[in-house]
């Protein structure tokens, strides 16, 4: 199989919102069970959005395959100050024969694997990120309106932090992520926001604290309609997601 790949670090970047306000930053090691789990969910929920900016600033992108940066900038909009990306394409035609370069008339799937990692900080707050994706592209062959994604994938936030009483606190997530035919216009459309399709998220969340080691597990479902807003649905708790989030701004509603 014959695959083309890049690999890309770029400098000079302002993260989109991952601001995961570590939940041990406002609790005591005293922390209730239902407070603890209520304050873990809307983090999840913070870090499920920022996820979802990516994806759609992926998706929103013209292809390019050259020696330039490759769409779907880690965080958002714009690209990493410490983040390294890379990224391997595979292209097909509409009978499955694999294609040795990317045509913008015959290419009709395009499988693409894209990871990220490094520093995200927004409002005071730094974290790291590894995410890695395995996804495709399809319905580009011919004149499209529409592509539809799908794909799997997993990521790892983690940061340290103190709480009120000045007690040093480490925070992990884990989790694993799947795109069920998400439907987009073509770039340039409008409006861009896709149109049917959902992601889930399955995540581990640990907090290390100087008495204790704590885990919750939180399920995400996000679904699309077309409209510039997401819903989702966290431990059971219906929230919406603002894609029209720019850098640095929250990205619930």
């Amino acid at each position: 199989m014959m695959r083309k790949r890049d690999k890309l670090t770029t400098v000079g970047w302002t993260a989109t919102a991952l601001a995961l306000a570590l939940v041990a930053g406002a609790c005591s090691d005293a922390t209730e069970p239902d407070a603890l789990d209520s304050a873990i969910n809307y983090d999840m929920a913070v870090l499920a959005a920022d996820a979802t900016l990516e994806d759609v600033a992926l998706w929103s992108l013209p292809f390019g395959f050259g020696p330039v940066p490759a769409p779907g900038a880690p965080g958002g909009h714009d690209f990493p100050k410490t983040r390294e990306k890379t990224r391997e394409v595979t292209f097909y035609d509409a009978a499955g024969t694999e294609q040795t370069a990317y045509d913008s008339l015959t290419t009709d799937v395009i499988h693409i694997l894209h990871n990220v990692e490094g520093e995200v900080t927004r409002d005071g707050w730094t974290v790291l990120v590894e995410r890695e994706r395995d996804k495709t592209v399809s319905g580009l062959a011919g004149t499209e309106t529409h592509r539809t994604w799908n794909g799997t994938g997993s990521e790892h936030v983690s940061r340290s932090g103190f709480t009120l009483e000045g007690k040093e606190r480490s925070y992990d997530a884990l989790g694993a992520f799947t795109h069920t035919d998400v439907v987009v216009p073509i770039p340039g459309s409008v409006p861009r926001y896709p149109v049917s399709g959902t992601i889930t998220r399955a995540l581990t969340v640990t907090l290390t604290g100087p008495n204790s080691t704590r885990t919750r597990t939180v399920d995400v479902v996000i679904t699309f309609d077309g409209t510039s807003t997401a819903t989702a649905v966290v431990n059971g708790v219906t929230r919406q997601i603002d894609l029209t989030a720019r850098d640095g701004r929250f990205p619930l509603r």
